[in-house]
């Protein structure tokens, strides 16, 4: 079964599968950074909250206390401060008593202490509190905690006098030890956790809903990749379609669309390339055709107006001639038809076994009478290797094949010089296969003209008119490899100017 399209992307890899991840980890991150700031948030208004409720709690226990908890002396009352500390933490065990001099120093509390307490308070911070404006200052305003040196609480902050003097200052933390530890249980509590779950599955539907509109919103894209791709594919082009497989969708259509403008260039100089030889073609089928019927014009026209004033001999050879010159006509008309048909695909070789041998002798029989106008030896080589597989049967087209050799020995015998030789030769090519040679004693063709000989009409800018094998491949060299193209075989040419060339392929064995 044929894999869709649309699945040659792997899923990872789709645009709508990333988006949706990409939007995800934002809503991730978008909805921790918001707990957290309401978690922030939360204990930043717990702690105003309890500082402004209990903003005066230190004036307050200063007021009600029968003697000054710290003496002109400068040293603190302590049995006082234990009864007082004894009485407040009994009503609110959250509070955590100090006394503190002027400088900020702790010199009694009545807590406690397990641990090591700091010596000392900043009251730079605190000491607007302990100051009775019109104006509060912003709260929360966190104090030194005396129980846990380097950290910071909501405090209460009094100043203390005796006999008018200073002497010090009742410094009240609002949340001591015991409520900190009850305040990070709360915040494991259920509460945060099911806020946590809200959280999570407000994302994971989020997410399911985005997965679906991204779907929604790129399938036309989709739809679109899909069929680029197909193109690629239907026009037999393999790389844009494993190009346009990697990426997502939008690298995939850029890929395809890359590969096919490269493709439409590629057509569009096939087109001008066509549109150049069809006009080469058009020029030398007229100047070919035009030729013969001018001939044949003219020695008619003669005919006429002599009428009776030619002798008979005359009259005979002007009509042999005439008559040369039609079937000249008639063989360049044929080329035409026959190269069409093969262009066209109208030509499907009938394979059947054959003996390639005698194929061989008889082309060179029909070539004799040509050849010995022409002053050329056609023969057929004679070696042993040749003898052997004389009688070796090939599977071809035997109509086919016969007019490829007759177009080779037909062109080699127009290139060869008066006195030179055309040979045949049968070679075996491997252990399955028999290689056929042409071989000729011509002027030979350039290097760089190897590459164009097959083309019809092809030329050779700084060639002489008919002399040699550059000059004017014709039509039956295009004809050669149309039909040896036909039978999955390639013509090979091998040349040395000026010793020749020869032009070999090969066919199969039958059996």
């Amino acid at each position: 079964m044929k894999t869709p399209p649309s699945s040659r992307i792997a899923w990872q890899r789709r645009l709508h599968v990333r988006l949706t991840a990409a939007v995800l980890l934002l809503l991730v991150l978008l909805a921790s950074a918001l707990l957290a700031a309401a978690r922030r948030q939360a204990a930043h208004d717990a702690l105003e909250a309890t500082q402004r409720l209990q903003l005066d709690l230190a004036a307050t226990i200063a007021a009600q206390q029968p003697r000054p908890l710290i003496g002109i002396d400068g040293q603190p009352d302590r049995q006082g401060l234990a009864d007082m500390a004894m009485h407040v933490m009994a009503l609110n065990p959250a509070l955590e008593v100090y006394l503190l001099d002027t400088e900020g120093r702790v010199i009694g509390h009545a807590i406690d202490a397990k641990g090591p307490l700091a010596a000392r308070v900043d009251l730079a911070v605190v000491r607007p509190l302990a100051a009775r404006g019109s104006v509060p200052p912003p709260l929360p305003l966190l104090g030194d905690d005396p129980r846990r040196p380097g950290a910071r609480n909501v405090v209460s902050v009094e100043g203390l006098s005796a006999d008018g003097r200073m002497t010090g200052y009742l410094y009240v933390v609002l949340q001591g030890q015991t409520q900190q530890s009850v305040a990070a249980a709360v915040a494991q509590s259920s509460a945060w956790r099911e806020l946590s779950l809200i959280a999570l599955a407000a994302t994971a539907g989020a997410a399911l809903l985005l997965v679906l509109i991204t779907r929604q919103l790129t399938r036309p894209l989709r739809r679109l990749t899909d069929e680029v791709r197909a193109f690629h594919a239907d026009g037999g082009d393999e790389r844009g379609a494993a190009a346009s497989s990697q990426g997502d969708e939008v690298d995939a259509l850029r890929e395809a669309m890359r590969a096919m403008q490269q493709r439409i260039a590629q057509q569009l100089q096939h087109l001008q390339d066509n549109d150049r030889l069809r006009r080469e073609l058009v020029s030398n089928i007229s100047h070919d055709l035009h030729t013969p019927l001018a001939n044949v014009q003219g020695y008619v026209e003669t005919l006429l107006l002599a009428g009776d004033g030619l002798d008979a001999a005359a009259r005979e050879q002007h009509l042999r001639t005439a008559m040369r010159h039609l079937k000249r006509l008639h063989r360049r008309i044929a080329d035409l038809f026959e190269l069409s048909k093969l262009d066209a695909g109208q030509v499907a070789p009938r394979l059947e076994p054959f003996r390639l041998g005698e194929l061989l002798q008889d082309v060179v029989q029909d070539g004799q009478l040509a050849a010995r106008e022409r002053g050329v030896a056609l023969t057929l080589a004679d070696s042993s290797q040749a003898q052997a597989i004389a009688h070796a049967f090939v599977r071809a087209d035997i109509g086919l094949i016969e007019r490829v050799l007759q177009n080779l020995v037909d062109n080699a015998l127009r290139h060869t010089p008066r006195g030179g030789a055309v040979t045949l030769a049968i070679e075996r090519d491997g252990a399955a296969a028999l290689r056929v040679a042409v071989i000729d004693t011509g002027s030979g063709i350039a290097r760089e003209h190897l590459p164009h000989i097959f083309e019809r009409y092809w030329r050779a800018d700084d060639a002489p008119q008919q002399t040699g094998h550059g000059a004017s491949a014709g039509l039956g060299l295009a004809i050669v490899k149309r039909i040896l193209d036909l039978h999955g075989s390639a013509v090979r040419v091998i040349s040395e100017p000026p010793h020749g060339t020869r032009f070999e392929f090969s066919l199969q064995q039958a059996g």
